[in-house]
């Protein structure tokens, strides 16, 4: 076959692959409109929520995952919920699933590529690195990422944070 020909068969495929690569897709659908913005403005016992309050036990494992719905019902389920009289719209959701003894599917939309590996136990429970040095700055995040933040979770900048504090920078240290 000649290589005329080969390109002329290949050159729908690449068209088809450039307008769908150019396409923006919506973003995952979520169980709730969930607010970082807004829970991370939240005091709990005085102080204001953080990560760790939610994702509990993230600084011990392999990856932080979502908090179950047990996790959300330690403030949604108490009878007074700030100065409102009524729940939320979100709040209902919250309160509907639990009464169902169901469980939040969340979409995951961040996640390293199965070669990689970056334990939260070795970042935030050893290391105590802050989750925003990696996640970004989850504060001002009023509904979920739609796509997952390149810039943050690249391996230039894991790289440079590991040069930083001196971690490992050896292709094993991080890569199956």
């Amino acid at each position: 076959m000649s290589r005329r020909v080969h390109i002329q068969r290949l050159a729908p495929s690449w068209a088809l692959a450039l307008v769908l690569g150019c396409l923006e897709l919506p973003a995952p659908s979520q169980p709730i409109a969930f607010s970082h913005k807004l829970h991370l403005t939240i005091e709990l016992n005085g102080q204001l929520l953080r990560c760790l309050d939610c994702h509990v036990g993230a600084e011990q494992k392999e990856h932080a995952s979502f908090p179950p719905l047990k996790e959300c019902l330690r403030c949604h389920m108490r009878p007074q919920m700030g100065d409102r009289a009524e729940p939320t719209n979100e709040e209902q959701l919250v309160r509907t699933l639990a009464a169902r003894e169901g469980e939040f599917r969340w979409v995951q939309v961040t996640r390293n590529p199965g070669h990689v590996t970056a334990p939260h136990r070795a970042h935030v429970g050893l290391a105590k690195m802050e989750c925003q040095t990696c996640h970004g700055d989850v504060s001002e995040w009023s509904e979920p990422p739609r796509v997952p933040n390149a810039d943050l979770l690249s391996m230039s900048k894991c790289l440079e944070c590991h040069r930083e504090r001196a971690a490992p920078t050896e292709c094993a240290a991080c890569h199956r």
